[in-house]
C-alpha cells in the first residue's frame, strides 16, 4: 500500500512539470489586414502555416477560434488550417466609432497540450456608403432684416466611411442671395454654413429653394443631396397705405345711427401681424367729430354714432390712422372730408315776445295785442317761414321785420258775443315737405257796462230748504270783485282744524284728544278780490259731546264728567275680545283648511253712482259755493265742449291766466337791427353806447315808457341807464364763455322794449376778441415711443395746444427746441387750426441715446404774443440691431474625466447692447456640436452654465469640441457663436478586467495535482501605471496561478481535493492596477468536484421513537426514516428495507411497510390502544454505488390512546329514552339537593374526565349545577310565580377532542306539602284574578285613546270634504271711482239738501263729467245754527258780522 502511494505521487509531479514546460513558450500577436465586405468563404490566411502548427493534428487537438465579438465572422478549416470568412464583415457595423484602424481580435486555443494564440484582423474601409443627410429637407426661417454676411448653420451630411472615403466637400445650387462656407472640426468632420451674401426682401421673394450637395473623396465619388427651403420672415418695413390720401364724402344730416359713411381700406405689403391693420382717429380729429362717428378698428368702417346736425356743423374733417400690429408698428394716414347736406328737419319756432292777455271789449281797431317772433334753424328754403292765424277772427298779422310780426285788432270786439278768443298762430316753412308749428294764445275780453240788466221773466218763485250751506259768503259783485276767499282770523289750535280758502269748509285734521278743551271758538274772515277788498267775519263756537244730544239755542260752558268705564270702552273691550277670538279661530281654521283650494270670488259689481273711466282723468271736487248763475252757466258750457278735464274748485280770481303788461295801444315803429362792437373783458360800468340817441328816443321819457332790456342769454351782462339812455356793462363779458365755439363773430343779441306805445328794437352786440389767453397744452408732458428702426422722414402726431382766442390771437406757430434728430412740421386744418407733427430727420440709435428731451412751444399771434410749452419725452424703443457677443471666441477648458454630474465646466457670458427681449440671451448648442458631446454636457439656456450631464471617459474621447450659440429673444433673432475646447485628463477610473478564456467547470475529486483548470486573461483600459495590472487569488485554496504571458495566466490544482469536505470551490481571482489609488476587480470561478463512492449512508440518529394514534387508517404514513449519504448522484441514491422480525407470530412486513426510495414508513393495519401498545424493529439504508455501502437504525413504535368512548350516565338511572321524574316540596330552602348526575367514560386520562352543564333549564335563577360532581341544587326558594312543573336537561361531556357527551332529562314536580308520591303526576290548574284594577285602567285608557283617534279621523274627513262658501264681495261705496288709468279722486262734501245734489249729480254725469261726490256720512255731522249778531256793517271792516254756532255730533 505504501509503494502504491509513492508511485502515484511521483506520477502527479511528473505531469505537472511536463505541463509547465509546454506553457513556457513566448506569446505573440499575429495581425492580418483585409477589406470589408469580402464574400463568404473567402480565405484570409493559413493559420497552421503562420502559427507553425501541424495541419494533420488540428482536429485532434480541438482547435478553437474565439472571436471577441458578438458575431462569429470567421472560421478555421481544421483539415487545411485556412482562416476563412463565414459572414460578410461590415466595418461600419463593427467599429461604430470612426477610428482607425478597425481591429477584430481573436484567440486561437488548442489542447493536448493547451496553447493560445492572439490574432488581430484589421478591417480596411471601402467606399460603400454615399453621404446622407439626416433630413432630406431643411427649412430655414431668415428675417428679411438679416444683414449680408450673416451665417446660418446647416445639418451636416453623414458618411460612415472613413479617411478619404468620408465627406470631402459641399456644393450649393446657384443663388443670388446665398453661398456656403465649409469649416473643419478638430476630429476632421466638415461643417457647412449658409452665408447671406445679398439682403433679402420678402415682398419680392418670400421663399428661396436651394439644393445642398455633399461629395465624398472615394473613387468613384459618391454624393448625397438635401433641399434647403429658406422662408423669408417678414420685417415690419412697410407702412400701411390707404387707397386715397383724401376722401370727400357727402352725408345727409340726421342720418340714422349705424349708417355706413365709408369703408376705408389700407393695405400693408408685410405679412402676419405686420400686415394686420388697426384703424383709429388721430389727435387731429376733434372730440366732437369722434363723438358723432364710430370707427371700427378692424374693418375701417366709419358709421354714424350720434345725430349729425347741419345747423351745428356743416363740414367735418376726420384724420384716420392705419397702424399695423408689428413689434414696432408703422402707420399711414388719410383725411376724410364730410360735407353735411341740409334737410328740412327743424320745425319753425314761434316766440311770443309781448302779449296782452286781457283787453277791454271796446279796444280800438289797430291796437297791438302781441309781438310775435318766428324763426327756423334750417337754411335756404327750409329756413324761410310764413306766419298765419286761424280764420274768421277779428285780428290780423302785420310784418314788422323779416322775423317779427304784430298781432293787431282788425274788427270791433264784443264780450257778450265772444268773451274769450283762442288765437292759434301757425308758422310754416317752405321746405319739402313743409314743416309747421303753432302756438295758441288766449285773449280774455274785459266787460264794460254796455248792456242794461234784463230779467228772463218778470216773476220768480224760489223755494229755499232749511239748513242751507253754512259758512258761505256771497258777494253781489261780479267777476273779480265777487270772488271770495276764507281764512281763520282766530283759532285756538291750528293742528285741530283746517279751512279751505276757496269753499269755506272747516274740517278736523285729527281726532279729538283728552287734552283738547270741550269748547272751541273759531273766527273766520271772508274777503272778496276787489281793490280795496271788503270782508265779513263769522264766529263759530264748537262744543264736543260724547253722545247725540239736542242742539242748544245758546251754548254755555258746562263741565262734563267722564265715565271711566263708559259704553264706548265696554264696546271696545268687547270688540277687542271678539277680534281676538276671531283671530284665534281664524288661525285654527286656516291651519285645518291649509290644503283647501279657495274658489275664485265673484267680481265686485260697480256701485250705483260709480264712474269707470278708460282714460287718465282727474276727479276733483266741484262744490258750488255761490249762487251766481253766471258761473253755473259757464260750468254747463264747459261740460258741453266734451273736455275730459275736471276743474279744481279754485277761486274765481285764479281761473284765468292773469299776466298784466301795461302796453301801448299803438304800434307805429318800424323794426331795425342796431349793431355795436366792443372788446371782451371791459370793466363793469363801462359805457358801450347811448341807446336813446341811437334809437331816436328821448332820454327823459325812458322811465315813463318803462324801457326794458331783454338779453337772449342766461346772464344779464348789460344794463340801461334810464336817466341818460346809456348802455353799460353790468358784468364782465368773456367772449370764450359766451361763444364756446371758435366762430369768427360772437354776437350778443338784445331786444329793447318800450311802452306807450309799444316798440321793440333789435340790438346785436359783437364781442371782439382780445389776446387774454395763452396757448395751453392739455398735457404738460407728452411721451412718445419711437423705434430706433424708424426711417428719417417718419412723422409722429403731437397733442396740439389749445388757445380759446380766435383770429390773430389764436395759435400762430409752433417751435421746437434744438435737436439733431427731430424737427416739426405745421399743418393747417380746414377750420384754420394749426396741427404739429414731429418729424424724424436723422436715424435714432438707442445704444447711443435712449431718451430725447424736447420742448415744444406754441405761440399765438396776439400783440404782445403769448406762448405755452410742453415737454416731449421721446423714448427710443429698441430694435434688435445688435447680436450677442461672447467674451472670447474660443474657450480652452481642462476637465478631469468622471467629473461628478452637475460639475460646472464653464459659465459663458454673452452680452447684447439691446434691451428688453432683444437683450435677453438664450444659449444653445449649434449643429456643429456632436450629439455625443451634447449628451455629455448640459447647457443652461438662460445662464450659459455648462455642466457635466453624463460620464466623461478619457478612454472614449480625449478632446471635446462644443460650438455654442447665443441668440437673443428679439422678434427677428440675432445670434453670436463661440467654440469651447474641453481637454479631458485621465484618471484611474477603469477597473481592470478579467477574462476567463478557458475553464473546466467540474473535475473529479480525485483529480491529479497540476491539472490546468482555467486560462485567464487580464487587461486595463487606462494608460500608464493606471493600465498596469496584477492578478492574485484568494488564499488557502488548493490551486495556483502560473503566468504564461504578460496578460495571461493558468489556474492549476496544487493540492488533493475532497468533494465531501468542499464539494464546490468559488475561486475569486482579483486583478489590481497600479494607479493611485489602485483599483481592483475580481472574478469568481465556480469549480464543482465530481463525486466518487467513498462514503457509506448515515442516519441522523441511531434510535427512532414514533408515536401512533390508535384507530389509525390502514396505509397511513407514520414517519419518514431518512439516511444521508455525502456522496453524489448514484453514489447518493439510497434504498430502504425493513429487516424481518416476528412478534407474536406476526411478521413486521405484515404490520409495517417502508418506501424504498424516500424511507417513508406506513402502517398496514389499524391499531387499538386497549390491545397493542408498542413495536420494535430495524430499518437498513443502502446506496447505489459500486460497490454499494449500507447502514441500519432501530425504530420504536408507541400506540397512543384516542377519545373513542362516549360517557355513560349511571345515576339517576332511567330506562332508555325515559324521563327521570322527581317530586320536591315547594317550601324547600336555598341549596336543596334536587338530584346528582353521575357519568363514567372508559377512555383514559384526559378523555375520561367528565363535566356537567344544563342543556335546557326553564329558569336559570332557580337551579344550579356543579360542573364537576353533577349535583343539582336550588338557588332560591320557590315563589307563587314559578310553575309547578320544571323540566331540566343535563349534558355530560368528556374532555376528549372532539368531546363526546350524553344527556339526561329530569322532570320536577313541586307540591305544597309533603305527600305521598304519586305514581303519575297530574296537572293541577291555577286560578287567577283575571280582571284586576290595573287591567281595568288599561282597558279604559285604550278605549279612550281609540275613541279620540276615531273622532279625529272623522273630523278630518268632514273638513277635507267640505266645500268652502264663496265670500261675499265687499259692497262698493255708493260714490266710488274705478279707473283703469292713473286717476285722482277728491272728496266733495255736499252741505245742502241731498235731493238737490243728487239731481245735480245726475245732470253732471249726463254732461260727460268725471266728477263723483261723496255723501256726508250718516254716522257723524254738524248741527249748524246761524245767530245774527248785528244788522249793520262794523265800523272797522265795513262788513256784516254774524255768529255761526256749530256742534259736532258723535254716534
Amino acid at each position: 500500500m505504501a509503494l502504491y502511494c509513492v508511485g502515484r505521487a511521483v506520477r502527479y509531479v511528473s505531469v505537472f512539470f511536463v505541463t509547465s514546460s509546454i506553457w513556457s513558450l513566448a506569446w505573440a500577436v499575429t495581425r492580418y489586414s483585409i477589406p470589408e465586405e469580402m464574400e463568404e468563404g473567402s480565405v484570409v490566411a493559413n493559420l497552421a502555416t503562420d502559427l507553425g502548427l501541424h495541419v494533420g493534428g488540428l482536429a485532434e487537438r480541438d482547435l478553437k477560434l474565439d472571436i471577441l465579438h458578438s458575431k462569429t465572422y470567421l472560421g478555421v478549416n481544421k483539415e487545411t488550417g485556412e482562416l476563412y470568412v463565414l459572414e460578410k464583415i461590415d466595418r461600419e457595423h463593427l467599429c461604430t466609432m470612426k477610428t482607425s484602424p478597425c481591429l477584430l481580435k481573436m484567440d486561437v486555443t488548442i489542447k493536448n497540450p493547451i496553447r493560445m494564440f492572439n490574432i488581430e484582423l484589421e478591417i480596411l474601409d471601402i467606399n460603400d456608403h454615399a453621404p446622407n443627410f439626416r433630413k432630406e429637407t431643411m427649412p430655414l426661417d431668415i428675417s428679411e432684416s438679416a444683414l449680408p454676411g450673416e451665417r446660418f448653420s446647416l445639418n451636416n451630411a453623414v458618411d460612415p466611411d472613413v479617411g478619404t472615403n468620408s465627406i470631402k466637400t459641399y456644393t450649393l445650387s446657384e443663388s443670388d442671395h446665398f453661398n456656403i462656407e465649409i469649416q473643419r472640426g478638430s476630429d476632421g468632420t466638415k461643417y457647412v454654413d449658409l452665408v447671406l451674401k445679398k439682403a433679402l426682401d420678402r415682398e419680392k421673394q418670400a421663399v428661396h429653394n436651394l439644393i445642398l450637395t455633399a461629395v465624398d473623396g472615394g473613387v468613384p465619388a459618391r454624393s448625397g443631396t438635401a433641399s434647403i427651403i429658406v422662408r423669408v420672415l417678414d420685417t415690419n418695413d412697410n407702412a400701411p397705405q390707404f387707397d386715397h390720401q383724401v376722401y370727400s364724402i357727402n352725408i345727409t344730416e340726421n342720418s340714422p345711427i349705424g349708417t355706413l359713411v365709408l369703408k376705408l381700406n389700407a393695405t400693408d405689403l408685410d405679412d402676419g401681424p405686420n400686415a394686420e391693420i388697426i384703424y383709429s382717429f388721430t389727435l387731429y380729429t376733434s372730440e366732437k367729430t369722434q363723438e358723432m362717428f364710430t370707427l371700427n378698428s378692424n374693418t375701417g368702417e366709419i358709421k354714424v354714432k350720434d345725430v349729425v346736425d347741419f345747423e351745428e356743423i356743416k363740414i367735418l374733417e376726420m384724420h384716420i390712422q392705419a397702424k399695423d400690429k408689428g413689434h414696432h408698428p408703422l402707420s399711414g394716414q388719410c383725411t376724410v372730408m364730410l360735407y353735411v347736406t341740409d334737410v328740412n328737419d327743424n320745425y319753425p319756432e314761434i316766440t311770443i315776445k309781448s302779449f296782452r292777455s286781457i283787453v277791454k271789449e271796446d279796444t280800438p281797431v289797430g291796437t297791438v295785442i302781441a309781438l310775435v317772433g318766428v324763426g327756423d334753424r334750417d337754411s335756404g328754403d327750409n329756413g324761410k317761414v310764413d306766419l298765419s292765424i286761424n280764420k274768421q277772427l277779428p285780428f290780423m298779422l302785420n310784418k314788422s321785420s323779416e322775423s317779427d310780426f304784430e298781432l293787431v285788432v282788425s274788427e270791433l270786439l264784443d264780450r257778450e258775443t265772444v268773451p274769450t278768443y283762442n288765437i292759434m298762430l301757425t308758422v310754416t316753412d317752405r321746405g319739402m315737405p313743409p314743416l309747421s308749428d303753432n302756438e295758441t294764445i288766449i285773449l280774455e275780453l274785459l266787460d264794460i257796462n254796455d248792456n242794461a240788466p234784463q230779467f228772463p221773466k218778470s216773476f220768480y218763485t224760489i223755494p229755499v230748504m232749511e239748513n242751507n250751506a253754512p259758512v258761505i259768503a256771497i258777494d253781489t259783485d261780479s267777476v273779480q270783485n265777487s270772488r271770495v276767499t276764507y281764512q281763520f282770523l282766530q283759532i285756538p289750535d291750528a293742528t285741530l282744524f283746517s279751512l279751505d280758502q276757496y269753499n269755506g269748509e272747516i274740517r278736523t285734521t285729527r281726532m279729538f284728544g283728552y287734552r283738547d278743551p270741550r269748547h272751541q271758538r273759531l273766527v273766520v274772515v271772508a274777503k272778496d278780490n276787489g281793490d280795496p277788498s271788503l270782508s265779513a267775519t263769522v264766529t263759530i263756537k264748537l262744543s264736543t259731546v260724547e253722545h247725540v244730544v239736542k242742539a242748544f239755542a245758546e251754548t254755555s260752558e258746562v263741565p262734563l264728567e267722564y265715565d271711566i268705564f263708559s259704553d264706548l270702552n265696554l264696546y271696545l273691550v268687547i270688540g277687542l275680545g271678539s277680534v281676538s277670538f276671531l283671530l284665534m279661530m281664524t288661525i285654527l281654521v286656516t291651519i285645518v283648511l291649509k290644503c283647501q283650494k279657495p274658489k275664485p270670488t265673484k267680481p265686485t259689481p260697480p256701485c250705483r253712482n260709480s264712474v269707470v273711466s278708460q282714460r287718465s282723468s282727474t276727479v276733483a271736487d266741484s262744490t258750488l259755493v255761490s249762487n251766481d248763475a253766471y258761473w253755473y252757466s259757464l260750468f254747463l258750457a264747459e261740460t258741453r265742449k266734451g273736455k275730459v278735464v275736471v276743474r279744481q274748485p279754485i277761486p274765481k280770481s285764479a281761473r284765468y291766466v292773469s299776466v298784466y303788461l301795461v302796453m301801448s295801444f299803438m304800434w307805429n315803429m318800424a323794426w331795425a337791427v342796431t349793431r355795436y362792437s366792443v372788446p371782451e373783458e371791459m370793466e363793469e360800468g363801462s359805457v358801450l353806447a347811448n341807446l336813446a340817441s341811437d334809437l331816436g328816443l328821448s332820454a327823459r321819457s325812458l322811465a315813463e315808457r318803462e324801457l326794458k332790456l331783454d338779453i337772449l342769454h342766461s346772464k344779464k351782462y348789460l344794463g340801461v341807464n334810464k336817466e341818460t339812455g346809456e348802455l353799460y356793462v353790468l358784468e364782465k363779458i368773456d367772449r370764450e364763455y359766451l361763444c364756446p365755439s371758435k366762430t369768427s363773430s360772437c354776437l350778443l343779441k338784445l331786444d329793447v322794449i318800450i311802452k306807450k306805445p309799444i316798440r321793440i328794437f333789435n340790438i346785436e352786440l359783437e364781442i371782439l376778441d382780445i389776446n387774454d389767453h395763452a396757448p395751453n397744452f392739455r398735457r404738460e408732458t407728452m411721451h412718445l415711443d419711437i423705434s430706433e428702426s424708424a426711417l428719417p422722414g417718419e412723422r409722429f402726431s403731437l397733442n396740439n395746444a389749445v388757445d380759446p382766442d380766435v383770429g390773430a390771437n389764436s395759435i400762430k406757430t409752433y417751435a421746437l427746441s434744438e435737436s439733431d434728430h427731430f424737427k416739426i412740421e405745421i399743418q393747417t386744418g380746414s377750420d384754420g387750426s394749426k396741427y404739429v407733427d414731429l418729424v424724424l430727420k436723422k436715424a435714432l440709435d438707442r445704444e447711443v441715446q435712449a431718451v430725447h428731451d424736447l420742448i415744444l412751444t406754441a405761440v399765438d399771434g396776439g400783440v404782445p404774443s403769448r406762448s405755452g410749452t410742453a415737454s416731449i419725452i421721446v423714448n427710443v424703443l429698441d430694435t434688435n440691431d445688435n447680436a450677442p457677443q461672447f467674451d472670447h471666441q474660443v474657450y480652452f477648458i481642462n476637465i478631469t474625466e468622471n467629473s461628478p454630474l452637475g460639475t460646472l465646466v464653464l459659465k459663458l457670458n454673452a452680452t447684447d447692447l439691446d434691451e428688453g427681449p432683444n437683450a435677453e440671451v438664450m444659449y444653445s448648442f449649434t449643429l456643429y456640436t456632436s450629439e455625443k458631446t451634447q449628451e455629455m454636457f448640459d447647457l443652461n439656456k438662460n445662464t450659459g452654465e455648462i455642466k457635466v450631464k453624463d460620464v466623461i471617459d478619457f478612454e472614449d474621447v480625449k478632446i471635446l469640441e462644443m460650438h455654442i450659440q447665443a441668440k437673443d429673444q428679439g422678434h427677428q433673432h440675432l445670434s453670436g457663436q463661440c467654440t469651447v475646447m474641453v481637454y479631458v485628463a485621465d484618471v484611474n477610473d477603469n477597473y481592470p478586467e478579467i477574462t476567463v478564456k478557458s475553464l473546466r467547470n467540474s473535475v473529479k475529486e480525485n483529480v491529479p495535482i497540476g491539472t490546468v483548470i482555467a486560462l485567464v486573461g487580464i487587461r486595463d483600459r487606462d494608460s500608464g501605471d493606471n493600465g498596469k495590472v496584477d492578478l492574485s487569488m484568494s488564499e488557502q485554496l488548493p490551486f495556483a496561478l502560473n503566468k504564461s504571458s504578460e496578460y495571461d495566466f493558468e489556474l492549476v490544482v496544487s493540492e488533493s481535493l475532497d468533494r465531501e469536505t468542499i464539494p464546490e470551490f468559488n475561486i475569486i481571482l482579483t486583478v489590481t492596477d497600479r494607479g493611485v489609488p489602485p483599483l481592483s476587480d475580481n472574478e469568481t470561478i465556480t469549480l464543482e468536484l465530481l463525486d466518487v463512492n467513498d462514503n457509506a449512508p448515515q442516519f441522523p440518529k441511531s434510535f427512532y421513537t414514533i408515536p401512533v394514534m390508535e384507530n389509525n387508517a390502514p396505509g397511513s404514513l407514520l414517519s419518514s426514516v431518512t439516511a444521508f449519504d455525502p456522496d453524489f448522484h448514484e453514489n447518493q441514491y439510497l434504498v430502504y428495507f425493513i429487516l424481518e422480525k416476528e412478534i407474536l407470530n406476526t411478521s413486521m412486513s405484515m404490520l409495517f411497510s417502508i418506501n424504498p426510495e424516500n424511507g417513508d414508513l406506513y402502517a398496514l393495519k389499524t391499531f387499538d390502544y386497549e390491545r397493542e401498545k408498542e413495536f420494535l424493529f430495524h430499518i437498513e439504508a443502502r446506496d447505489s454505488g459500486v460497490p454499494p455501502l449500507s447502514s441500519n437504525v432501530t425504530v420504536h413504535i408507541i400506540i397512543l390512546d384516542q377519545n373513542d368512548n362516549t360517557p355513560v350516565i349511571v345515576s339517576p338511572w332511567r330506562a332508555h329514552g325515559s324521563v327521570v321524574e322527581e317530586i320536591i316540596p315547594r317550601s324547600i330552602d336555598k341549596g336543596y339537593l334536587i338530584a346528582k348526575v353521575i357519568a363514567i367514560d372508559t377512555d383514559s386520562v384526559q378523555n375520561s374526565r367528565v363535566t356537567y352543564q344544563f342543556l335546557q333549564i326553564p329558569d336559570a335563577t332557580l337551579f344550579s349545577l356543579d360542573q364537576y360532581n353533577g349535583e343539582i341544587r336550588t338557588m332560591r326558594m320557590f315563589s307563587y310565580r314559578d310553575p309547578r312543573h320544571q323540566r331540566l336537561v343535563v349534558i355530560a361531556k368528556d374532555n376528549g377532542d372532539p368531546s363526546l357527551s350524553a344527556t339526561v332529562t329530569i322532570k320536577l314536580s313541586t307540591v305544597e306539602h309533603v305527600v305521598k308520591a304519586f305514581a303519575e303526576t297530574s296537572e293541577v290548574p291555577l286560578e287567577y284574578d283575571i280582571f284586576s284594577d290595573l287591567n281595568l285602567y288599561l282597558v279604559i285608557g285604550l278605549g279612550s285613546v281609540s275613541f279620540l283617534l276615531l273622532m279625529t279621523i272623522l273630523v278630518t274627513i268632514v273638513l277635507k270634504c267640505q266645500k268652502p262658501k264663496p265670500t261675499k264681495p265687499t259692497p262698493p261705496c255708493r260714490n266710488s271711482v274705478v279707473s283703469q288709468r292713473s286717476s285722482t279722486v277728491a272728496d266733495s262734501t255736499l252741505v245742502s239738501n241731498d235731493a238737490y245734489w243728487y239731481s245735480l249729480f245726475l245732470a253732471e254725469t249726463r254732461k260727460g263729467k268725471v266728477v263723483v261726490r261723496q255723501p256726508i256720512p250718516k254716522s257723524g255731522g254738524y248741527i249748524v245754527s246761524s245767530i245774527p249778531r248785528s244788522t249793520g256793517l262794523t265800523e272797522t271792516s265795513n262788513s256784516a258780522a254774524s255768529t255761526l254756532q256749530v256742534r259736532r255730533i258723535f254716534h
